[in-house]
Order: structure tokens, then sequence, then C-alpha cells
């Protein structure tokens, strides 16, 4: 019935937990799990040995996000397609709550994402950074401008295509920005939760954060996606202005008013939690503007 892409770059310390989850999965209906490899850190030898019902898509070549994504769903048979990050965390009703979604006629299907992180400062702000519009709140994912956290009707992928390859990151926004404009109509359940695994040191989140400011001036330059960042061709010092300035703040206060309105009790955290914050988003700043002048 569904097909589930775990996609997974050097993660054999994560991988168990994610895995456990979907085996702990509360659903009747049969479903697949995929993982898609591309490490060398011997997660495809553990996925191996210790989850023999999991179907291995291994890849000598490291992959990025989008061409793990593609992967994984060649190599799916389900009627819908879901991905799980391999540091992520599956709820027992995951799966049931997005199949049961779906057969109410959605052709994809939006859930949130819970912060697996809740004493850690620095996974904590990673969370907010990140995932501050998949909060578990109705109203907040609904009003995302592209959502995330999506599952798909396999067929999506037959009309509207794969998910682009030549970023870094950022490739489900350009696919889910297709699906808008497709006229794809979207359900949401926010009870369709995973807990998010996030990074606790503060090298490996500022990193992270960088990278995803490269994927972002990538998919402005190469898939027009529209940003604060502003366009490829402007000058040097509206650039600047732009990726250091009006970008971050944006951001930081977008992020305030939707943890206001979805989770009011998290806003003090959030305050707390500024200079983390602030500082991962001129980590992302400072990617996509070494990016941009590339």
């Amino acid at each position: 019935m569904i097909s589930v892409v775990v996609c997974s770059y050097n993660a054999r310390d994560v991988i168990d937990r994610s895995l456990s989850s979907l085996r702990e999965q509360d659903i009747e209906d049969p479903f697949e799990v995929i993982v898609v490899d591309s490490g060398s850190d011997g997660t495809a030898d553990r996925v191996r040995s210790s989850y023999p019902e999991v179907k291995l898509v291994r890849s000598e070549e490291r992959l990025w996000p989008g061409p793990a994504r593609n992967a994984g769903v060649r190599a799916a048979t389900g009627t819908y397609v879901a991905f799980l990050p391999a540091d992520g965390v599956a709820k027992p009703d995951w799966l049931r709550r997005r199949v049961a979604a779906h057969r109410e006629g959605y052709a994809a299907i939006g859930g949130s994402i819970t912060n697996g992180t809740p004493r850690h400062p620095v996974g904590t702000a990673g969370y907010f950074l990140e995932y501050s519009a998949l909060i578990p709140s109705e109203r907040v994912l609904t009003e995302q401008a592209v959502p995330h956290c999506l599952s798909y009707e396999r067929t999506l992928f037959d009309r509207l295509g794969e998910f682009p390859e030549g970023a870094e990151t950022g490739e489900d926004t350009v696919f889910n920005e297709r699906l808008l404009e497709a006229g794809v109509e979207i359900g949401f359940d926010e009870r369709a939760q995973l807990d998010h695994l996030n990074l606790n040191g503060v090298v490996p989140y500022l990193r992270h954060q960088y990278r995803h400011g490269r994927g972002l001036a990538q998919c402005v330059e190469r898939y027009g996606l529209q940003s604060p960042i502003g366009p490829p061709g402007q000058g040097p010092a509206v650039a600047a202005l732009r990726m250091f300035g009006l970008y971050p703040a944006r951001r930081w206060w977008a992020a305030l008013r939707r943890i206001a309105r979805g989770r009011p009790a998290w806003g003090v955290a959030y305050v707390a939690l500024t200079p983390l914050i602030w500082a991962g988003l001129w980590a992302t700043s400072l990617g996509a503007w070494q990016e941009w002048r590339r």
C-alpha cells in the first residue's frame, strides 16, 4: 500500500532508531521500507544484517537528497510513497494516519515534525530554525506557503517528474512548488508525526546550516525559487544586505509568529535560544553568499 524511503548518508549512529520505529508501525496494510545509502560508515552492512526485510539501494557515489529520493521512488512499488529521514523516528501511527488521509482523496499528505532533542539547546535551536513551519499545529501546517514533510501518490512522479537533482538541498521545496502549480490538493494531519534527532554539536549544526544556504542559492539560480536572498543577478551590496540582514531577520520573525500561533508555550524557549538560532541563520547566509559569489 505504501513505500517508505529512508535516505541515508553516514547514518550508522541513528539508522537503528529510524528503522526500529518502522517495525513498530500499527498499520494493517502491507508496506515496504527502502533504504537508499551512499555513505562510507558501514550503514549498508548494518541494514543488511539487522533489517533483512528492508530493500537496500546502495550507491558508491555520494547522493545528495534529490538523487537519493529519486532512487528510492524508482525502487518503490507502493501506491503511496513516504519519506522518513535517517535521523527521524516515526510515531507508531505515522503510516496509518497517512494512508487514511490519502484514502480520503488527497494525492499528497503533510504531517508534522516534533523535537527529538528537547533537552539540548543546540538541538532545539536547530529544530526551531528548520521546522517551525512543521510544528504539530493544523493551523501552522495549512499556512505553509510551500508544504513540506509530504507523502505522495506514486503516480504524481509520473505526472510531474522527479525531484530536482541539481541542488544540495531544497529539492522537496522545488518539487512541492510543482504540486501547487499543478493544482494538486494537499491534505494535512498534525498527528502524523515523526521525532527529528537534531544535531547537538555547535560545529555540525553550523556546518549543516551552511549547506542549507548553498542549496538555497542553488535552487534560486537553477530552478527560479523565490527567496528573500534575492535573484542571481543582483549587485554585491544588495546581495549582502539581503542575505545577511533581510533574510535572517525575516526567518527569525516568521518562526516566532508560527510558534506564537501554534505552540505559544514554546515562545520563551525560542526567544532564549535566539543567539544560537541567529548563529545558524548567519551560517545559512554565509553558505548562500559564497554560492552566489561562485
